[in-house]
């Protein structure tokens, strides 16, 4: 893998998806949820399932936010549909916390999608060389832009505020 460029998947006015267990507590795409949030970052959580994260609850940081629950879209396309200012966005990026052969599924559901995909950032364990290779070829990521690292251990370096209106 070429060089990576973690400023890449940070941008004021981009729209972050997390997919995963976002809905169990202390999960780590539970946490990076909240990692999201923690840093007024307007983030969509993501699980085949639906329903809400619970922002009250972060066993991991104890930190307070103010709003009380995060509603969980179960695709990427519905998270994008549903999102108020998708009109002010400059593409999305997206955080991997599933194993390698849905992350490779949900990279082909990216294939479809109209917003630009700016940059993927797979958490340890969530990529193999086929999933690089369908960021690239498929999604037409360059290979900067596709991350394999910790967000929760590198991600406060790098991040980029939000410009948009009504973060969470």
């Amino acid at each position: 893998m070429v060089k990576q460029n973690l400023n890449a998947f940070f941008g004021p006015q981009r729209l972050y998806f997390v997919c995963g267990k976002v809905y169990k507590d202390s999960s780590y795409a539970n946490r990076l949820v909240h990692w999201f949030v923690q840093h007024k970052l307007p983030v969509v959580p993501i699980t085949p399932n639906g329903g809400e994260v619970d922002l009250q609850a972060d066993s991991a940081t104890k930190d307070v936010t103010s709003t009380k629950v995060l509603p969980i879209s179960k695709s990427i396309s519905e998270g994008l549909q549903g999102f108020p200012h998708k009109n002010l966005i400059d593409g999305i990026s997206v955080c991997f916390v599933t194993p390698p052969k849905i992350t490779l599924s949900i990279l082909k559901q990216l294939e479809t999608e109209k917003a630009p995909i700016r940059s993927v950032w797979f958490q340890p364990g969530s990529w193999d060389m086929k999933c690089v290779k369908s960021a690239e070829d498929e999604l037409r990521i360059e290979g900067s832009k596709i991350i394999n690292d910790c967000i929760l251990v590198n991600g406060d370096s790098s991040f980029t505020p939000s410009s948009l209106p009504g973060k969470v």
